[in-house]
């Protein structure tokens, strides 16, 4: 009990930077596993449509894509760059002891962690669930037993039998009540009905055919209690239904589906928006206490610009700077994403005046630099890392910084080439196109300036060296495919294609991940206080680049002969390939697995560690301890005659 209570004192109410930096860094953990988990899902589905996963559900199957691109995005790497390595180093750097406000601090992190099990319980969401509605119902009032008359009459869409025999056997003017029994309905109805259907109103099923209807005869207690019933104006249905239908939008929002209660319910999709709010905040809170860090607490040579940062401070505040600009637009639009579904404005719905294209350059203008925003962090990483890994300065450091910048201002103005296919005209085009490309000189630089400082270099990490070149060939590739995106007539083409998927995954997945790994495999001591194990870190890097490859290479090849995305269907032709990038996911998770065995034993031999050291000085202690009762014991035995000195016996020999 007390040491639960020690680590809730610890990891839950604690204020200091350093350990909500390592907070973030096990959440990250934790959120990553799930969504592996999810991904583990897809690739199972893709390998084998049809599995049990789904069950040929492909609204189950985009809900789970969804869920595993937000928590990815959202819960994963936003949290390692922003709340990791920014709380962990940042206060350092600017020479300060804490953030600015520490408190503040520690609530963004738990609002985090709320908005991470709202998009999770989305992924793991069973596709039935009970809902409720209420409506207005119509009513009779009660009437008087001398006036029910009026109300027996032939029904030609409920035909109720006893109704039409009851209300003929009354406006007879038969009134009497003893004439009204069982055998008298059975004339009745006899009379009323068809040949065919009377003889099957045998002894039995004739009581069973009376007493079905017997809450319409005014007579009874029963249509008392119907009536009764009927008085309420409001009457609250639950009913069962799926909700399967509810992610039809997509983790991209799309309009006029996610704008529109009728496409996707209340449910799910507002969870979403609830998900991407609490990040949202989250990641805002993280921006003003940082930057708020370094504009008040920062040493005076940094406020004048006299000290250079190191360069994972310098791509942090710069892209915490991005994320002020870009978040309230994403805000903006979920607000008026909400007031659509639920208020019955119109900024989205075209039949009313809105625009539904408009909300997808609202996402997408917050979308792509949201690349650039988890890329350039990245890019801070490997410029820390490698001068200290190859003993030598960076080739042009000055070239890179200005790259940097270039790459932030100009990932503002690329999102066009995301809306190709709804009909943007040649001029918006070609200017998009142009940007695009331009947009790839600044990652060109910094490529050159890597590989020139690599070159002649001392190895001193072979472990982070090995992670950096991965990093590398992740990046490139990952560019070189982008830029076919920025063609017009190639976008168009293969804009809804596995293309798309395998490049987005080779920057973000492949490339930002990788830099991730070079910055807790290079600062891992200052992390977490101990070693890690390099067999089991050269296992984790060669298991995880190898099977990213064998991933997304068969995806690259597929796509050119047309196979599109967000379906779990394809023709059997595509069976081999698709099998093989569910290969390689395996190997990319056994590769995960390592490094999480790395983190166990790392922590299992710092115990280990500590528990000797601590030993070693208990022992120490206790036998000084001995010794110096010893040595005084002696001393006194000498004093006494009772043991002879040294004196003694060097005269005794002479």
């Amino acid at each position: 009990m007390l040491i639960i209570k020690q680590l809730v004192k610890k990891y839950m109410y604690t204020i200091n930077h350093k350990k909500l930096g390592l907070n973030y860094f096990y959440f990250s953990m934790i959120t990553s596993m799930s969504g592996a988990l999810l991904a583990t899902a897809i690739r199972l589905e893709m390998a084998y449509p049809g599995s049990p996963f789904f069950g040929g559900d492909s609204l189950k199957y985009l809900q789970v894509i969804t869920a595993h691109a937000l928590i990815m995005i959202f819960f994963v790497v936003v949290p390692v760059f922003f709340g990791g390595f920014a709380n962990f180093f940042l206060p350092y750097h600017v020479g300060s002891k804490d953030v600015a406000f520490p408190r503040l601090n520690s609530l963004g992190f738990w609002i985090q962690s709320c908005g991470y099990l709202l998009i999770a319980k989305i992924g793991f969401m069973r596709n039935v669930y009970w809902t409720s509605n209420e409506k207005v119902e119509n009513y009779f009032k009660m009437k008087n037993i001398n006036n029910h008359s009026d109300l027996l009459f032939w029904d030609e869409t409920n035909k109720f039998p006893i109704i039409n025999s009851v209300g003929s056997f009354f406006k007879e003017g038969n009134r009497d009540k003893k004439k009204f029994d069982e055998e008298t309905i059975k004339k009745l109805i006899e009379n009323h009905f068809n040949k065919t259907l009377t003889p099957t109103l045998t002894e039995n099923s004739w009581k069973l055919f009376f007493w079905k209807y017997i809450n319409f005869i005014p007579e009874t207690f029963w249509f008392l209690v119907q009536n009764a019933k009927t008085v309420k104006r409001q009457k609250r249905h639950i009913t069962k239904c799926t909700n399967a239908a509810q992610t039809v939008a997509g983790w991209t929002f799309i309009t006029p589906f996610s704008s529109k209660v009728k496409y996707t319910g209340v449910g799910i999709q507002d969870m979403l928006i609830l998900g991407v709010y609490y990040a949202g905040i989250s990641t805002t809170i993280s921006l003003v206490n940082l930057l708020s860090t370094r504009r008040t607490l920062s040493i005076p040579g940094l406020r004048n610009r006299r000290i250079l940062l190191p360069f994972v401070s310098i791509t942090v505040l710069l892209m915490l700077r991005a994320l002020a600009v870009i978040t309230p637009v994403l805000g903006s639009a979920m607000l008026m994403l909400v007031l659509d579904r639920h208020w019955k404005t119109s900024f989205f719905d075209f039949a009313y005046g809105g625009d539904p294209i408009f909300f997808h350059h609202l996402f997408w203008f917050f979308g792509h630099p949201e690349v650039y925003v988890l890329v350039i962090p990245a890019f801070g990483i490997i410029n820390s890392v490698l001068p200290s890994i190859n003993f030598r300065r960076l080739a042009s450091k000055h070239h890179l910084i200005w790259a940097i910048y270039i790459m932030n201002y100009m990932g503002f103005l690329v999102w066009g080439h995301h809306m190709y296919l709804i009909g943007l005209d040649h001029r918006s085009r070609a200017l998009y196109s142009t940007i695009t490309i331009m947009i790839s000189m600044p990652a060109t630089i910094k490529v050159i300036n890597w590989t020139f400082t690599l070159i002649n270099g001392f190895l001193r990490n072979e472990i982070v060296f090995s992670s950096v070149l991965s990093f590398i060939f992740f990046f490139l590739v990952a560019g070189f495919t982008g830029m076919w995106l920025s063609h017009v007539s190639l976008n168009i083409s293969m804009h809804d294609t596995l293309y798309v998927v395998a490049h987005f995954h080779l920057m973000l997945s492949g490339a930002v991940v990788m830099s991730i790994f070079v910055g807790i495999y290079f600062y891992f001591p200052i992390l977490f206080q101990t070693k890690y194990s390099r067999n089991f870190a050269h296992a984790h890097i060669f298991l995880y680049t190898g099977g990213h490859w064998l991933v997304f290479i068969p995806m690259f090849w597929v796509s050119f002969s047309g196979l599109p995305r967000r379906l779990h269907d394809f023709p059997a032709i595509y069976m081999g390939w698709q099998s093989m990038s569910t290969v390689g996911h395996f190997l990319t998770m056994l590769g995960v697995v390592y490094f999480f065995f790395l983190l166990f034993e790392s922590k299992l031999e710092k115990k280990a560690t500590i528990l000797l050291a601590s030993l070693i000085a208990r022992f120490n202690k206790r036998a000084n301890y001995y010794l110096a009762k010893l040595i005084n014991f002696k001393l006194q035995a000498q004093e006494l005659g009772i043991l002879p000195s040294k004196t003694a016996i060097k005269h005794s020999f002479a």
